[in-house]
């Protein structure tokens, strides 16, 4: 059977984190870039497999996926049943469900929400909404890593793979993470990944796209 193909755009944090996941787990996934801001996710074809025509999107030999975290966690069950980024225990896959839902639901567009009129240049300078805004969303965050090392328990999960991309990208624009200790040290855990390098890179590249727009944008959030 073909390996599954995966339309991403290199800078986006849930694209990358599937493309974590795949070297992790050392399966093919056949990338095909699109790019949202020249409205490579608007046309008939891809609306076709999304409708919300968002990034990423997967096409497993005609079965469409859309939603990051709905396809970390559906590759590992096609692909790698059982495997322990997302084990076949109902507790800890409840565990980890609960922290993916947090970042959809919670972090990831409070924060990354900051982030994006950045890049439009619909806004360029901070207000201390924002800035409040920002900080809470990164302490409710690392509330979750008061027991634990990972944000799923004591090892790495689908969970760590999700959100990494987003504190990445945050780190490369900016960001002190050493103001939060447990998040930092977490950070620092998540060297072991095999893409960490990559994402590192691709990390670097949001971080020198929004100085070219706002110089000092995460700086002021700190």
């Amino acid at each position: 059977m073909p390996a599954p193909t995966l339309y991403y755009f290199p800078m986006s944090p849930p694209a990358r984190a599937v493309l974590l996941l795949a070297k992790e787990l050392g399966i093919t996934v056949n990338l095909k870039e699109v790019n949202p801001m020249a409205g490579e996710t608007r046309t008939e074809e891809f609306i076709r497999m999304n409708p919300q025509h968002t990034i990423p999107t997967l096409d497993d030999n005609g079965f469409y996926l859309g939603e990051s975290r709905a396809i970390l966690t559906y590759l590992i069950d096609a692909y790698r049943p059982g495997h322990t980024l997302y084990p076949n225990i109902p507790k800890e896959k409840a565990l980890i469900n609960r922290v993916l839902h947090h970042d959809l639901g919670s972090f990831y567009p409070k924060f990354f929400g900051i982030l994006g009129p950045f890049f439009t240049g619909a806004v360029s300078e901070v207000s201390q909404e924002m800035k409040d805004s920002a900080q809470k969303a990164l302490t409710d965050l690392e509330n979750y890593l008061i027991r634990n090392d990972f944000f799923a328990g004591e090892n790495l999960t689908v969970a760590d793979l999700s959100l990494l991309p987003t504190i990445s990208s945050a780190v490369h624009c900016g960001l002190d993470l050493t103001k939060y200790s447990r998040l930092n040290a977490w950070y620092e855990s998540c060297r072991q990944l095999k893409g960490y390098e990559d994402d590192q890179e691709a990390a670097r590249q949001v971080g020198e796209y929004l100085r070219s727009k706002v110089p000092t944008a995460l700086e002021a959030l700190n």
